[in-house]
């Protein structure tokens, strides 16, 4: 079986999917596969903000249609902070839609915060087509350009992959075995 082909072939809807589950990582990974001649690096961009731009829509419109509803159900602790969240996000829109494809760790809450506090829906649309653009380009351009490195320097420590998994897995449990007997204390 030949390898290229089966990328030709299958390569453009698992993209699709691996960019909607995983996002930059498979990016990168279409990008340093346009390096290497398989697609054309504008494509992988492309197909790489489909699901970019749908999944904040989705999220956007979640947030118009319940929002409120959801947020309600939050612990009372809890509210202060989802108004104070509400206030900055209808006074700073502008900002908050540009940056919320790149803000690790609030990237879900944020559409939908943005669909419960009003912004109208074509505005969100215009931000999130631009912003899943530049951001599928910069993952796109950072696979292209350091892809053909990685798998070097990647093909020259490859033979230590099984001691680079054992100690992954040891580091693992040791940080578990630290939790289940100090975590408690820390909280």
């Amino acid at each position: 079986m030949d390898l290229g082909a089966v990328i030709h072939s299958y390569g453009g809807p698992v993209l699709f999917v691996w960019a909607w589950l995983q996002g930059e990582a498979a990016v990168i990974v279409g990008g340093s596969l346009a390096r290497q001649g398989y697609w054309p690096w504008w494509a992988v961009s492309l197909v790489a903000s489909l699901p970019a731009i749908v999944g904040h829509q989705v999220y956007f419109h979640i947030g118009r249609r319940y929002g409120d509803a959801l947020l309600a159900r939050l612990p009372a602790r809890s509210q202060p902070a989802i108004a104070r969240a509400r206030t900055l996000v209808r006074r700073n829109d502008s900002r908050i839609m540009l940056v919320m494809r790149f803000a690790y760790g609030v990237r879900l809450p944020l559409p939908i915060l943005c669909g419960a506090a009003g912004i109208g829906t074509l505005r969100f649309l215009g931000y999130n087509v631009v912003t899943a653009l530049a951001w599928a380009l910069l993952f796109t351009w950072v696979g292209y350009s350091y892809g053909t490195a990685a798998t070097a320097a990647f093909g020259r420590i490859a033979h230590y992959e099984a001691w680079a998994l054992a100690g992954s897995i040891v580091l693992g449990l040791g940080v578990h075995a630290l939790t289940q007997r100090f975590g408690k204390r820390l909280i």
